[in-house]
């Protein structure tokens, strides 16, 4: 694990669980049976009992120059590159098969959210017309990191060191890139949840 504390992990599942429960039980919700948990129930029996079974290599530095090029904030998994308002069709299909899969009626689009759990990170849409597209990444715990190298349990002064900016006295860090912001949370100086997003202003 590239963090040693599993209390700041634990907290780190926990504080988005809570997130994502305020966030999707407000407007009233619809799980699909899928044979497993809801999003919110798998990543709170994480926080409480279960470890990942690897963690995230780091970025090389190839990677982090190519993340620096981009005009927007990316999420990538494995071969599977995630823009904020791609299609989402094409990237739930490269990320093979889902552990869960949750809807909510929307708080900030028309119609429905959707939520897909994968291990360590989740991808929310949204439906734009008749195309669902790509509204948000979360990562979930330190298996999965973003193309800077940063983690669930990196330190608030490593975030400061590769964006530039300062983070003294603050819990969290919002980004803004083209049409994404990309969002730490910090507690007691360690990184307890990153999210991906489309920008709040557009």
């Amino acid at each position: 694990m590239k963090y040693g504390g599993n209390i700041m992990k634990k907290i780190g599942k926990l504080t988005l669980t809570l997130a994502m429960l305020l966030a999707l039980t407000g407007c009233g919700s619809r799980k699909e049976d899928t044979g497993s948990t809801s999003a919110a129930q798998a990543t709170t029996q994480a926080a409480l009992g279960t470890e990942s079974g690897s963690t995230a290599t780091g970025a090389s530095e190839e990677t982090t120059e190519k993340a620096a090029e981009e005009k927007v904030w990316v999420f990538k998994k494995g071969d599977v590159t995630i823009h904020m308002d791609d299609p989402a069709e094409p990237i739930i299909s490269a990320l093979g098969t889902y552990q869960d899969k949750f809807e909510a009626p929307s708080c900030a689009f028309d119609g429905m959210d959707t939520v897909y759990s994968y291990p360590g990170f989740e991808v929310m849409t949204y439906k734009a017309k008749d195309t669902e597209k790509v509204s948000g990444v979360v990562l979930r715990d330190d298996t999965v990191e973003t193309m800077e190298g940063l983690f669930i349990g990196s330190s608030a002064e490593d975030v400061a060191k590769k964006y530039g900016e300062s983070v003294e006295g603050k819990n969290n860090l919002n980004l803004t890139k083209g049409n994404s912001d990309l969002l730490f949370i910090f507690k007691d100086g360690v990184v307890t949840s990153i999210q991906y997003s489309i920008r709040a202003d557009q």
